[in-house]
């Protein structure tokens, strides 16, 4: 598919006395979801909303400016005059200032494809991106997008490259203001094997492709039932969640992983995946077991010959009590 016509930001990206012209495009669209608007249902007509200002009525859209309120009902006036007069550096040019080897995913925020101004531009192009791939670093810079400069992160994506805008530090609230009640560690280790097993039959490499927005689909389906005159089928009666025990629900959650034969394959590659760096507390564990292995861990299809399996294991396999509020301990 071709790049879109217009760019969303033309400049330059400035690496030191380097600089090479870019263009800056969104990598994402949401031009195929539904969007409602406001009817006025007694004559089917869409809803229009005015510009008016108390005591005075409809205004036009030319008599209107930007103002901050510095009091309240108190305003400054900015007219586009006064924009222009701050012309940053980074209003026409991404200006690398760092890189660094990682960056916490809370700071992501819109994704961009930077691409090359011209065949000029492209042999600069590809020594950043093939540097930032053999480096493994990411390029940190800053531009003026819509009035606001942001952070800009620059990584190779194929045989461009992908920039996302990030958030400044301001903008992210303290994730200890909503996990400080929240106990660390603690998880009982019967319960923790299961919920590892549970973990690793579904382990595969992520694909976008087998995700579908099942919302606009549904609600996609409604409107043309609607325009074919038929009347949408009445919502089947949800019935409560059950409130199980947890050692209940995740002994269940394992038997029905273990009927589940697609999911065999990505267990397969779970199991010959290079082993993660256990956590200290799991390794400490994990050590008491004569063979290396944590007691209550089921066996991957696909491994070496399998291990007796511990009551514990064979108790979780088994058919679930009738019974949820019944609790045993695995031995």
């Amino acid at each position: 598919m071709a790049a879109p016509a217009r760019p969303y930001w033309t400049g330059y990206l400035k690496l030191s006395l380097v600089t090479i012209a870019v263009r800056l495009y969104t990598a994402t669209t949401e031009r195929e979801r539904i969007r409602f608007h406001q009817i006025h249902e007694p004559s089917g007509e869409r809803v229009r909303q005015q510009l008016t200002v108390p005591g005075i009525g409809p205004v036009e859209r030319d008599d209107i400016v930007k103002g901050f309120e510095y009091e309240k009902g108190r305003y400054v006036t900015v007219d586009p005059d006064d924009l222009k007069r701050l012309r940053l550096e980074t209003t026409d040019t991404i200006d690398i200032v760092e890189f660094v080897e990682e960056i916490d995913p809370i700071y992501f925020d819109a994704p961009y494809y930077l691409v090359p101004d011209g065949g000029v531009a492209e042999e600069g192009y590809r020594v950043i991106r093939e540097a930032l791939r053999d480096s493994g670093k990411i390029a940190v810079g800053q531009l003026v997008i819509n009035g606001q400069e942001r952070v800009i992160a620059i990584r190779p994506l194929g045989t461009g490259l992908l920039g996302n805008s990030l958030r400044y530090a301001d903008e992210i609230r303290k994730p200890e203001d909503y996990f400080r009640g929240i106990a660390e560690g603690g998880a009982d280790d019967d319960q923790l094997a299961i919920m590892e097993q549970i973990i690793a039959r579904r382990t595969r490499k992520f694909d976008s492709s087998r995700f579908v927005d099942h919302y606009q689909t549904a609600v996609r389906e409604l409107i043309d039932e609607k325009l074919k005159g038929k009347l949408p089928a009445p919502a089947p009666e949800r019935k409560p969640a059950q409130i199980i025990n947890l050692m209940d629900a995740l002994k269940r959650s394992l038997a029905e992983e273990e009927k589940a034969p697609a999911r065999r394959p990505a267990a397969r590659e779970a199991a010959a995946a290079p082993e993660t760096p256990a956590r200290p507390a799991a390794r400490a564990r994990k050590a008491a077991a004569p063979n290396g292995q944590r007691n209550l861990l089921l066996p991957v299809a696909g491994g070496r010959a399998k291990a007796p399996r511990p009551a514990a294991v064979e108790a979780a396999t088994a058919e679930p009590a009738e019974t949820p509020k019944r609790r045993r301990k695995a031995s």
